[in-house]
């Protein structure tokens, strides 16, 4: 089996490898294709905002209020934006602060669940746990209403890394939780008792025998805190606790309700970036139910007509080097 080692990493390159059989694995079920489908459109869709937009997104001068046409897609809003040219701008800060929470609050609930379930009925694992039980108590969103709120009262209002950080700091401990249990059922196995015996450290069976055997998991918790990131993201910028100069789907969403466009009927407006955002947390849902059914077999929807194809092949294969 080919391997390259770095220390007390232990990359499998091969295709038997831990990662390449789970992104096989998702890619097999359909339903987890359609969100890997939707989320690379949305993507797309997003870059393309960063270079190129129809118009200004901060440009005030059109009419107000006017319905889609084809010069401007998706109309304009009471302030005379465009609102496919904010549309397009404002998914990049959505989905870039979402991935970001995803992959820091995955970092985090790995670093103190494995750490956690190593030094089980320790103080680290009681100190650990301590504060993992107050961050599933309190909800993180009511964390960051109250340090918006209070940094509003100062004249402060929250960027895009304060929220970042803010997300990632509050959406971890569930993942952490879990992670824990994971570790204190694994311990016990006997290829982790084997690798101690031999000498392995606890870093080296961190990295060589835990992570590969709960990489669904771990993918699936990034998913999860993504889509907390993302739902979070809004919500700060929908009751503006948020820059809102800044433009991205939750600001629009807060202008649009300061401009009653609920109530006047201006649709446009207020939709598109909720339907995109529905959209986003929606590929992602797919892709988690995907990374479930791998992890469990009873989930797991197979493609009968690809394994008979597969068997079929085998058993012509069989005969060649039988009758050769």
């Amino acid at each position: 089996m080919a391997k390259r080692r770095f220390g007390i990493f232990n990359f499998k390159i091969d295709k038997y490898g831990p990662v390449y059989n789970l992104i096989r694995g998702v890619w097999e079920q359909r339903i987890a294709r359609l969100g890997i489908y939707i989320l690379i459109g949305i993507i797309i869709f997003s870059i393309i905002g960063i270079f190129y937009t129809p118009y200004n997104p901060n440009y005030t001068g059109f009419p107000r209020d006017l319905p889609p046409s084809p010069q401007h897609l998706l109309g304009t809003d009471d302030y005379g934006h465009d609102v496919f040219s904010q549309l397009l701008v404002g998914g990049f800060p959505v989905i870039g602060v979402g991935f970001a929470v995803g992959l820091i609050g995955t970092l985090i609930s790995i670093l103190v669940g494995i750490t956690a379930g190593l030094y089980a009925e320790t103080i680290v694992d009681r100190v650990l746990s301590a504060i993992t039980q107050i961050f599933l108590i309190i909800p993180g969103i009511l964390i960051i209403e109250l340090i918006g709120a209070y940094l509003g009262a100062i004249q402060f209002k929250l960027g895009y890394t304060v929220v970042l950080f803010a997300l990632a700091s509050t959406g971890w401990a569930w993942g952490s939780r879990v992670m824990r249990s994971l570790v204190l059922s694994l311990r016990r196995r006997e290829y982790i008792l084997s690798s101690e015996l031999i000498g392995e450290s606890k870093i080296g069976t961190i990295f060589r025998q835990i992570i590969p055997n709960n990489l669904p998991f771990i993918a699936s918790n990034f998913f999860f805190t993504a889509i907390y990131g993302i739902t979070g993201f809004t919500f700060i910028y929908y009751f503006g606790l948020g820059s809102l100069t800044q433009v991205n789907w939750g600001t629009m969403l807060y202008w649009s309700l300061g401009g009653e466009a609920y109530l006047r009927g201006l649709w446009w407006w207020y939709i598109p970036p909720g339907f995109m955002i529905g959209l986003v947390a929606f590929s992602f849902a797919l892709i988690n139910i995907g990374i479930d059914r791998v992890a469990n077999p009873r989930l797991r929807v197979w493609d009968i007509k690809k394994y008979k194809k597969q068997l079929q092949k085998a058993k012509e294969k069989k005969e060649v080097v039988t009758n050769g």
